[in-house]
């Protein structure tokens, strides 16, 4: 945000006046002829920078974003484990076991693993002898459509419902963790 010449100005001033923002920030004001200087933090840190660094330059290379320390390959084998032992154990839960946040969990688990959570489908298997009931049934409606002119917006079309006698089971809490699966249109 400062040119190199504003941030050698701002160290040279902080130390030539003893350390002082507020001092610093007026004399930069009154140099560079602007309404409102560096804040203290920014000359503290520009300072400390330079203690450090003996450099006032951005050296964005190397500094850009937070360092990604999380998601190293020990980290990975070890979450690795946790979900082979435990598919069904929550993000949660296996971030808990492994020592690690859960959006480094999230993380390593979708970039290095390729994993994501599914939600469990279930569905009741249809027996034979249903298929061919159904199919009797539509023969049956098609020919009374053609023959005598049936008016199709007579039925009422309905969908099953399942109840639970024992309490209720809410599916939306029911996920686990796989590997997405590979479309390739031949069943």
């Amino acid at each position: 945000m400062y040119s190199i010449k504003e941030r050698v100005f701002l160290v040279l001033e902080y130390h030539r006046l003893q350390e002082s923002t507020t001092a610093t920030r007026r004399s930069f004001q009154a140099r560079f002829n602007v309404p409102k200087g560096p804040d203290a933090k920014t000359i503290r840190t520009l300072f400390a920078k330079f203690q450090r660094t003996v450099r006032v330059t951005d050296d964005l290379v190397g500094n850009v974003g937070r360092k990604q320390t999380a998601v190293t390959p020990q980290n990975v084998e070890t979450v690795s484990g946790i979900i082979q032992q435990n598919p069904m154990a929550s993000v949660r839960r296996t971030a808990s076991e492994a020592g690690l946040k859960r959006s480094s969990m999230q993380k390593i688990l979708r970039k290095s693993l390729h994993m994501f959570p599914f939600k469990i489908q279930t569905h009741h298997s249809v027996p034979e002898r249903a298929v061919q009931q159904r199919d009797d049934f539509a023969n049956q409606m098609l020919t009374m459509i053609d023959s005598e002119g049936f008016d199709v917006g007579c039925i009422w079309f309905t969908d099953e419902a399942h109840f639970h006698l024992n309490g209720f089971v809410n599916k939306q809490n029911w996920r686990f963790l796989g590997v997405p699966k590979i479309h390739t249109g031949v069943k």
